[in-house]
């Protein structure tokens, strides 16, 4: 055990200099990350929470240690600890912790470097996100590495100040640029051309303040143009100002040489002004500009990187070479390279905390496999002799816990062993079964231990809570007490295994309040019961002289009822000083017998009547549970009150039948009129149901009274009535009111259904009533004096018309009727001022010009036709018809002559019909004109039909 004890690890970090602890720290491995969670808390040593705060990764603890850490190089190294954590992870949720952690301190530096310089995107863009403050934002639109953190970081910025200061300073092409595309003040215009750091934002600035001198006559220049060629002119210049925000110089320049080549054919087909040249040509060398400097950009990027690997490269070769490290002579190598290492230069920020951590984890490494090393050699020996050891152990009649004793103390030694099992396969075999044996039995007596255990506790904590309740319970007896006293102690004195020792302390917390509580109160009731018992004794003396005098009681019946009473009275003091007590006991017991034997004949024969009272009440019970059952409720209910009156007159039953027959009785009763109010509330709910249903049925025939879509309305009304019909009964009051209301709806509707035709005639007519009755209003009174026409007349008139042609159609007597009053209205307005209606379609004097041209062209039409006899008779008429036809079909084209002669009938007969359109859309004219003029007109129209029918 000599060397094993020696190679074995020893908690370093508990030693008592502070230099030792400081070193253990880096010999902590991920296993015990709670020892070093405990240095870099609680240590007293700064050195050493320093050592340890750089070991741990934890964002929760950095932050926390470096907020609340008494020194100021510990919180140093915790917030060194966030900022390398954020600068090297690839991880935007770990970055993001670190960033509030860090925003929480107030150290935007360090975020502004995490958003500057880390590897990853995702990590840069994350951290932007979370900057609010203008100032770190401008430093990283400046400085940021890559493009699309500086221009996200630019994008979140909106103070101007900060903005032109990202035009000045920025020495990116692609930020400053984009800093300068959202500036137009002219003053900082000029302030970025002449000061600004970066050639191309500087070149861009001059060409805005030019631009913006340039842009009227360049708007003139293209204005002279179509509207085409202006478009395309100004599309082009704008594509080749677009191309300085292009991150990709190759991309960027590609779409230069497209943009010049579309520029050089749209300038060889139009002539464009020298002012968009230049302007154009002015975009195109800010663009070559912007791609030379992003490619001097990324040429210093290379070598920036470069530079960066050449000063780590010697750190990087100590590391590798720590961690392949092995062999004797390996721990004479490792301290001449912790040597070099501590040697050389500080390393830069970026990667000092990454390095610095791979170089502790292999020198950790490399020790512990120095470690194991040296236990494999010294583990040959050792396992043969502990495999022996554990065997006999796990084979020994020992009791289970001495063997679960002795196993526990060689665990230890055994898990260090089997780490190097193959040293000795066959010991480590045997070994492996011996350990599995004794963790069998380990388990087996840990599984029986923790069920005692548990079965302990819960049967003492029901314990406490019985001695609880007794404690503070009012009416407490001195047996209870002094039996609850008994058991505390017991349960003190015999110590049963619990789960935890905290479980002990609170059982034994709860049984010494308990006891404390519950001692006094019995001091109390002992003292109280000496003292009763000498009361007690007074009051048995005289219960005994009250005894005695009923001996010569002439009433039995108050002898045995005042005989019941002092036996009652005699148990309540029955407690006495022993000697006194059994002499007035006897004392008692002889006057009571003497009593018994005087009044035992008088209670048998109350007995027997009593015995007889019952036999009645389980008749009147029987009958009762009988009728429990019934549904006939009125007649029961009356049978059973008439059973209740019964009950009433009948006397009391035998001894200790009383309540038995009378909860009997009662339950029958109450079945019935329970199951009667049950029936009651059932039928209620259903009435309700009903009239529910009935209601809606109402509310839906009432809607429908009122509806113009018969068929559909009266199927629905008579589903209606049908499922009314189904539905069940309602409450009585209720009943009649709600027919009613149902009936009344059904034949408003079937009222209104067989008068539908006319009501729908009334609805129709209506429109035109309306109308009419607006005109008849518009006509002005009889009277001497003129009156003056009223404010656009013509458009009332107007929007008249309108709506009597989009009226519907109504049946010929009654539209015609109706027409009549139309046009007499719209005649009398016009006649009575006809001058509002001068220039308009219903200008008098233009209307009768129109109806003359209608009958001119009309009776030109008559007149232009071919005219047969008049005063043939049908068959004169078909036979002449008939030599026409022979005639036309001898000729060469008969059939298209005849089909020609058709067509002109149809195409006269068309303008005819036409005219007549046209004169009933005509205005009023006076009666004086407009009666000869349509008598002419329907006399020119009925002769041409006259003449269409005999052609044809």
């Amino acid at each position: 055990m000599g060397i094993l004890e020696k190679l074995r690890p020893q908690p370093r970090w508990k030693h008592a200099d502070p230099g030792v602890r400081s070193a253990a720290v880096y010999e902590l491995g991920p296993a015990e990350a709670d020892a070093l969670l405990a240095l870099a808390r609680e240590d007293a040593d700064s050195r050493v929470r320093r050592a340890a705060v750089g070991r741990i990764s934890e964002v929760d603890i950095l932050g926390e240690i470096a907020r609340t850490d008494p020194d100021e190089d510990v919180r140093s190294e915790a917030i060194r600890g966030l900022a390398g954590l954020a600068a090297e992870t690839t991880e935007p949720d770990l970055a993001s912790d670190v960033v509030r952690q860090l925003t929480m301190l107030g150290r935007l530096k360090e975020v502004v470097v995490v958003a500057r310089e880390n590897t990853s995107p995702l990590v840069r863009g994350a951290v932007v996100d979370l900057i609010d403050d203008a100032k770190s934002l401008g430093s990283v639109s400046r400085h940021a590495q890559d493009a699309p953190t500086r221009l996200r970081a630019l994008a979140r910025l909106s103070d101007p100040d900060e903005i032109l200061n990202v035009a000045l300073k920025a020495e990116h092409t692609d930020s400053a640029v984009s800093a300068l595309d959202r500036i137009q003040d002219p003053a900082a215009l000029s302030a970025i051309a002449q000061r600004g750091r970066n050639k191309v934002a500087a070149r861009r600035a001059r060409t805005k303040l030019r631009e913006a001198e340039e842009v009227a006559q360049l708007h003139e220049t293209v204005a002279r143009m179509s509207a085409t060629d202006r478009a395309k002119a100004l599309d082009l210049v704008r594509q080749a100002e677009a191309l300085v925000a292009n991150q990709d110089p190759e991309e960027a320049s590609a779409s230069l040489a497209a943009v010049r080549l579309a520029w050089a054919e749209f300038q060889a087909d139009v002539d464009i002004d020298e002012a968009a040249v230049r302007q154009f040509e002015s975009a195109s060398d800010a663009v070559r500009e912007a791609i030379a400097e992003r490619r001097r950009e990324a040429v210093a990027e290379r070598e920036r990187q470069q530079g960066l690997e050449r000063e780590q490269a010697d750190r990087l070769a100590i590391v590798t070479e720590i961690e392949q490290l092995s062999g004797p002579r390996a721990v004479d190598r490792i301290a001449e390279l912790r040597v070099q290492w501590d040697g050389l230069p500080p390393m830069p920020s970026e990667y000092a905390a990454s390095l610095t951590r791979r170089f502790q984890d292999a020198s950790r490494a490399f020790e512990d496999r120095e470690r194991r090393r040296l236990l494999a050699e010294a583990a040959v020996g050792r396992l043969d002799s502990l495999a022996t050891e554990l065997e006999q152990l796990a084979a020994s009649e020992q009791p289970v816990d001495d063997v679960v004793a002795r196993w526990r103390g060689l665990r230890r030694d055994a898990d260090v062993l089997r780490e190097h099992a193959s040293a000795n396969l066959v010991a480590a075999e045997r070994l492996e079964r011996a350990v599995a044996v004794l963790e069998q039995k380990e388990n087996e007596f840990q599984q029986a231990r923790a069920k005692l255990e548990q079965e302990n506790l819960r049967r003492l904590q029901q314990f406490c809570r019985q001695v609880e309740a007794l404690a503070a319970a009012e009416p407490l007896t001195l047996k209870a007490g002094d039996r609850a006293l008994r058991e505390i102690r017991t349960t003190l004195d015999d110590r049963a295994p619990l789960p935890t020792k905290r479980d002990r302390q609170e059982i034994q917390t709860r049984l010494e309040e308990a006891r404390s509580k519950l001692s006094p109160r019995i001091q109390e009731l002992r003292d109280a019961d000496e003292w009763q018992r000498w009361a007690n004794l007074q009051v048995q003396e005289e219960i005994c002289r009250e005894m005695e005098t009923l001996k010569s009681e002439a009433n039995l019946e108050v002898a045995g009822r005042r005989m019941r009473e002092l036996q009652a009275r005699w148990k309540q003091v029955a407690l006495a000083p022993r000697a006194q007590g059994e002499a007035m006991w006897r004392r008692f017991k002889t006057a009571q017998d003497e009593v018994y034997a005087r009044t035992s004949a008088f209670f048998a024969a109350q007995n027997e009547e009593r015995a007889g009272n019952l036999v009645r009440k389980q008749a009147l019970s029987e009958r009762a549970e009988a009728l429990a059952g019934s549904t006939d409720w009125v007649k029961t209910a009356a049978e059973i009150q008439g059973l209740q009156g019964e009950w009433k007159t009948i006397g009391p039953v035998a001894r200790g039948h009383e309540k038995a027959i009378w909860e009997r009785f009662r339950r029958a009763c109450d079945q019935f009129f329970t199951r009667r109010q049950e029936d009651l509330k059932h039928r209620k709910e259903e009435w309700a149901g009903n009239l529910a249903r009935k209601e809606a049925l109402c509310v839906t025939a009432e809607e429908l009274a009122e509806s113009t879509e018969w068929d559909q309305s009266a199927a629905k009304l008579k589903q209606l009535q049908a499922e009314w019909k189904k539905i069940g009964p309602v409450r009585k009051s209720k009943s009649e009111a709600i027919w009613q209301r149902f009936r009344a709806a059904c034949d408003r509707f079937f009222d209104r259904y067989k008068h539908r035709d006319q009501l729908e005639l009334q609805e129709k007519a209506a429109v035109r009533e309306t109308v009419i009755r607006d005109l008849e209003a518009l006509v002005p009174q009889e009277s001497s004096e003129p009156v003056a026409a009223p404010d656009s007349l013509y458009d009332t008139i107007h929007q008249a018309r309108a709506k009597w042609q989009q009226a519907p159609e109504l049946p010929r007597p009654v539209q015609q009727d109706l027409a009549a009053r139309y046009h007499q209205a719209v005649a009398r307005i016009v006649a009575a001022w006809p001058e509002a209606f001068a220039g308009t379609d219903l200008d008098p004097e233009a209307t009768r010009k129109r109806m003359e041209k209608l009958l001119a062209k009309v009776e030109e039409l008559v007149e232009s036709q071919p005219t047969r006899p008049a005063n043939l008779s049908p068959t004169e008429r078909l036979a002449q018809q008939l030599r026409e036809r022979l005639a036309a079909n001898t000729m060469a084209g008969g059939s298209r002559a005849l089909e020609a002669e058709d067509a002109r009938w149809r195409a006269v007969e068309q303008e005819v019909r036409s005219a007549q359109a046209q004169w009933m859309r005509l205005g009023p004219v006076p009666s004086q004109v407009a009666g000869p003029l349509n008598e002419r007109f329907q006399r020119a129209c009925r002769r041409f039909f006259d003449q269409r029918r005999r052609a044809s």
